[in-house]
Order: structure tokens, then sequence, then C-alpha cells
């Protein structure tokens, strides 16, 4: 689950119990005794501590307001990463390969390493990884445009990073820093 999925789910469990338990308070809160009747003190609630009064629910209200904004808060940036995505011309396909998919931590990482030419042997000594694992990210990536193959002296295959694949990191790291 992505981090701004869970709290998002965090915030709308806080949001849902905090709303419930101060529609609860508020509507089974006792009415105020007359002030004709009142023949003693009663024991009330509220707790006054130096001038400021604590109820059951006003803090309820305030943490439903509180995580209400949270929740638009992370609505909001999901919002952002999804204008900033659509705007750079990448479809939904490339988003979930890179973002969402398993896989594709090391599809990025892969696509850092390509700014120089390296072959497959050199990039599963680098990113530390099995080379069917490089194999079938290669084939992936080539299939999306983000990285080309080279062919050199001996008939060595050489992968570059495409341009497209370089707009793409540079999106992806816009993202990071938001």
């Amino acid at each position: 689950m992505r981090p701004s999925t869970l709290l998002l789910s965090v915030f709308l469990a806080v949001s849902a119990l905090s709303t419930g338990l101060w529609l609860y308070l508020s509507i089974t809160k006792p009415a105020a005794p007359s002030v004709a009747t009142e023949v003693a003190p009663t024991f009330r609630a509220e707790e006054q501590t130096e001038g400021i009064a604590f109820s059951a629910e006003t803090v309820a209200s305030w943490i439903s307001v509180a995580s209400w904004l949270g929740v638009g808060a992370t609505l909001a940036y999901k919002g952002l990463v999804r204008h900033m995505w659509s705007r750079s011309m990448f479809d939904y396909a490339v988003f979930r390969l890179m973002v969402k998919m398993r896989g594709a931590s090391t599809r990025v990482r892969m696509l850092r390493s390509l700014e120089m030419p390296m072959n497959r042997y050199q990039l599963a000594k680098t990113l530390g990884i099995d080379w069917k694992t490089v194999d079938r990210n290669i084939e992936v990536l080539k299939s999306y445009g983000l990285i080309h193959e080279q062919v050199s002296e001996g008939e060595e295959r050489l992968y570059v990073l495409s341009p497209q694949g370089q707009q793409l990191l540079e999106l992806l790291e816009k993202l990071s820093e938001s």
C-alpha cells in the first residue's frame, strides 16, 4: 500500500470515528437544568482548568475537524500527483509500471543507472540483482520506449536511457520532492 493511500485510510477512519463520537455526544447531551429547580450543584462532565473548559464533545469535534482537514490535504496531494503525471504526457500504464506495480523501484533504479550505456551483466552487477530480473525489466522498459538498445562491436548489446526515459526520471524526481 502506498504511503499516501495508507495516510488517507487512517485519516478517514479517525474522521469517521471522531465525527460519530461527536454526534453521539451532541445528541445524548443532557438538557441544562432550570435555575428554579436546581437545589444543589451537580457534577458535570466538564472540568474547569484555569478558565478553559474541556469536554469530550469539544475534543471530539476538534479531532473530527482536524482529521477531515487531513483527508482533504491527502486528496489534494493525490490530485497534484495525478495532475503532474497527466501534464507530462505519460499514460496511466506507465504510471502503474513505474510507481504502482511490483518491481517499480527496480525499474526506476535501472533507469537511473542507464544514463551511460551498459550491458545486461553490468546492470545486474551494478544493481545487485539476478540477470533474469534484468532481462525481464529490460524487455518491459524497451516495450514502453524508456530505453534503447545499441549494438556495438562484437554484437554486444548495450542499453541506454531514451529521451522519454530521461523525461520520466525528471518527473519522478519532481514528484519525490513535493
